[in-house]
């Protein structure tokens, strides 16, 4: 009689348990940074230490770790990516570890699973760091602190503990495929779209010499100002001064009768001192 009375009350309790959502131990949490085109997001969990010994105790060394509590931690490139100079298209991917008390792997994994159920031969990318101390930490956090226009650092601190990787995205390839994509769509009057395009390669120092015919091709339509302008400065990175300075010249003639061409004066004369620096 006492065993069925036990399981009627373990019935109900979980019957109760069922009916309600209570908060979890290890709340969810995220962190998303775009960089370029590309945007890196982290899902994940948060432990706390709790006055626990964390490394090798609550968390094994030499062990498969979901690098959080719960569902294991997520992590997802919206475009191909260089992780630690190894390429990972884009994707969501576990992001498990193997802890050790002087070098780490990080495995990113292709299987999206609850907690530690890990299969190795879904392995993407396997590679090693070397932890760091860092400042306490009482919940797990990812960070992404650090980054450029193309690059950025991942970082997770628990309890001590530092552990990072680097992300790096190819963005003057991401930079070209626009650029192509946008003249393909351009209209024939659409002088704007090459210029814009030349601008960015002469300010970035890269595909020099196919904007040399973005901007003769903008020249074709229209012969403003700015086209002389983003010319100089193509001659200019290409070091040939001499002609960049003749498109100041052609630059300065064509915006006198343009009202933006105000706007520009203060970088048509930086730029024209740059070139005449260079030649002295």
């Amino acid at each position: 009689m006492k065993k069925y009375i036990l399981l009627s009350l373990i019935l109900i309790k979980s019957s109760l348990l069922a009916q309600i959502e209570l908060p979890r131990l290890s709340p969810k949490a995220s962190v998303s940074q775009t960089i370029g085109y590309t945007t890196i997001s982290i899902e994940y969990s948060r432990p706390g230490v709790k006055g626990r010994n964390i490394w090798g105790s609550l968390v094994p060394y030499n062990k498969v770790w979901r690098t959080g509590a719960n569902e294991s931690t997520r992590i997802q490139f919206t475009t191909d990516v260089t992780i630690e100079g190894n390429k990972i298209p884009a994707g969501i991917y576990s992001l498990y570890t193997i802890p050790n008390e002087n070098e780490w792997t990080i495995i990113i994994n292709k299987a999206l699973t609850w907690g530690t159920i890990y299969n190795p031969e879904q392995d993407i990318l396997r590679f090693n760091v070397k932890p760091q101390k860092g400042p306490f930490t009482e919940r797990l956090l990812f960070t992404i602190p650090e980054f450029t226009d193309s690059t950025c650092k991942v970082v997770m601190n628990w309890e001590n503990l530092q552990i990072s990787f680097n992300v790096k995205i190819d963005l003057a390839k991401q930079v070209y495929e626009k650029i192509k994509e946008a003249i393909g769509k351009a209209k024939e009057d659409n002088w704007h779209v090459y210029v814009v395009s030349a601008n960015y390669a002469a300010e970035n120092g890269i595909f020099i010499d196919e904007a040399f015919q973005w901007i003769n091709k903008a020249l074709t339509i229209s012969k403003n100002f700015r086209c002389y302008l983003v010319k100089a400065k193509l001659y200019f990175k290409k070091k040939n001064y001499n002609e960049a300075l003749k498109m100041i010249d052609k630059c300065r003639d064509a915006g006198r009768n343009d009202e933006g061409y105000q706007n520009y004066i203060i970088e048509i004369d930086l730029l024209e001192k740059q070139i005449k620096e260079k030649l002295n």
